[in-house]
This record gives structure tokens, C-alpha cells and sequence, in this order.
């Protein structure tokens, strides 16, 4: 198979990370970075229902971007084509008057280039201790990633080292407050979330869940901002904040192995990691069933 042919399967780090259930802790961080861009901030101003309906926004990204990684390479290649095919209507004129399309390379490839840093940050608060090797390892597939997405070579960065001059240097530069980092900039948008749909519990008991996990949800986002993104906006991260993250980390290291195995992963995730087990020729082979057993 050519680089392009291939697609990652259940060896890969990346198949360890971006289904691991704790990378919904994460995403509040990595998407406010991609709202953050003028141009994918009013795209989602402009085209998402995020604020009318943030449960099923979130149901359908996973059940659209998680399968372009977690799936045969025929499933890979099809939900490639879906996620490029659902972005080529999304255009308009950003929050400077300037236009913009989804599926503008500049675009299009921000939104994948926070996915290293996270998965970065994933496995340290994991408790993962990541060598040099793993993290180019884990760079290679990122890259990989992308093409699953159908972003080309050119448009991303080459090495490690060029990825961090690009995320630094768009921080600080491209980036800006707009109304939707405004809408998820604060504590009460993850303390008041509205029930989701079909859940059976009383407002009472849903209230005081939401307090908790969304405290805990808003402290974490903090966190998992890159240093550059808290120096640009004045995010405080002071020697408390930096000691509840700790705890928080070594709290669900400890919980975590306690956890039944399918509560571990992301519903898309677990099924194919499932389906990987039971036809392993369709997903490179038994042996590439270490890292997913392991998890």
C-alpha cells in the first residue's frame, strides 16, 4: 500500500487516544482553539446549531469525524468523503468582513491541527509517559489522520518542530475573540447545559450533576489550553489551578482501570475496536490488537 492507501488501525496510538472517553474532557479546550479562527468561529456562528442544540451537535460529530479513524480502510475512505461532502456548503464573510469556505485548506487544517497537541496533553494527564519516539510516532499518525480526512501533505506541517512554529504562531496571530469563543467562554455555559434528551433524571439531580461536572469540565478546559493561547487571552493558571488539574489527573488515573471496558471508550470507538477483535483481517491483523486490549 502506498502512504495514502493506508489507514490507522488498533496499533496506533491515535486508535489509544481519540476514542479514549477522557477526550471529552478535552474537546471543550481543542474547539474553543478552533472557533478561536475567524473564519471557522462564524462558520459555526453562521451554520451550526450549537447553541439551539449542543447534545445533538456533539452527537453528530462523533457519529461523523470519530468513524474517519475508527473503520476499515473502506469505512475510513467513505466517511473521508461524508465529512468533506458536509463542510462544502459552509461559506460566508467572517467576523472581519473577509470571506470564508469551509473547506479552505488554511480551515479545514486548523481544526485537525489541534488534535496533536491534544492527544499530547490526553496522555499526560493520563498519566502516560510519552518518549520522544512515541511522540513522533504519535506525529506520524496524526499526519495520517489527516489524509484520512482529506487534507493534502503540503497543507500541514512537515515535523514536530514546524507543527509547534504553526500553533504558536496562529495563536498569537490569527486568532481572535469572536461571539462564539464569547458563548463558551465561561463557567455558566458548562454548569447551566440543558438536559440531554431522553435522560431519566429529575432537574434537581440533573442541576446538581451539571455544577459538578461542569466545574470540573471549565477547570480542565483551562488546563488543556495551550501556554501561548492563556497568555493571549489573559486566561489565569496559577499555582492552585495548576494543583486541582493534578488532582482532578490523578483522580481519574486511579478510577479509571475500575471502569467496565465499554465505558472506557467512545460509543464509535468501542464498536469498532469490537468489530476489530471478532474480524481482525479487516483492521491489519491480530497483532494489531495490542494497544486496543491494553487500553
Amino acid at each position: 500500500m502506498t502512504q495514502e492507501q493506508t489507514v490507522l488501525g488498533p496499533d496506533s496510538l491515535m486508535w489509544k487516544y481519540f476514542g479514549d472517553s477522557r477526550v471529552l474532557m478535552l474537546l471543550p479546550s481543542t474547539t474553543t482553539l478552533q472557533v478561536a479562527h475567524p473564519g471557522i468561529g462564524a462558520g459555526v456562528e453562521q451554520h451550526s446549531a450549537y447553541k439551539e442544540d449542543p447534545w445533538g451537535r456533539a452527537e453528530r460529530s462523533l457519529a461523523l469525524l470519530w468513524p474517519v479513524l475508527y473503520n476499515t480502510a473502506e469505512g475510513v475512505r467513505d466517511f473521508g468523503t461524508r465529512l468533506r461532502e458536509m463542510h462544502r456548503s459552509i461559506k460566508g464573510t467572517d467576523f472581519n468582513g473577509k470571506p470564508y469556505h469551509a473547506l479552505n485548506p488554511e480551515l479545514y487544517t486548523w481544526v485537525h491541527i489541534t488534535t496533536y497537541y491534544g492527544m499530547l496533553y490526553l496522555a499526560r494527564f493520563n498519566g502516560d509517559k510519552l518518549s520522544e519516539a512515541d511522540k513522533e510516532q504519535l506525529f506520524q499518525e496524526w499526519l495520517q489522520f489527516g489524509r484520512q480526512m482529506g487534507i493534502r501533505d503540503k497543507d500541514m506541517p512537515a515535523t514536530r518542530a514546524a507543527y509547534w512554529a504553526y500553533l504558536d504562531d496562529t495563536i498569537r496571530h490569527r486568532l481572535q475573540e469572536n461571539p462564539a469563543t464569547e458563548y463558551v467562554g465561561h463557567r455558566g455555559y458548562y454548569t447551566n447545559q440543558p438536559k440531554p434528551p431522553g435522560m431519566k433524571v429529575s432537574d434537581g439531580r440533573w442541576k446538581m450533576y451539571q455544577y459538578v461536572v461542569g466545574s470540573m469540565t471549565w477547570h480542565l478546559k483551562k488546563g488543556f489550553f495551550p501556554k501561548a493561547y492563556r497568555e493571549r487571552f489573559g486566561i489565569r493558571w496559577n499555582w492552585w489551578d495548576k494543583t486541582l488539574f493534578q488532582l482532578i489527573s490523578l483522580t481519574f488515573r486511579a478510577v479509571w482501570p475500575l471502569l467496565p471496558e465499554k465505558s472506557r471508550w467512545v460509543p464509535q470507538a468501542w464498536s469498532a475496536i469490537q468489530d476489530a477483535r471478532q474480524f481482525p483481517q479487516n483492521y491489519g491483523g491480530e497483532a494489531s490488537l495490542k494497544v486496543a486490549r491494553a487500553s
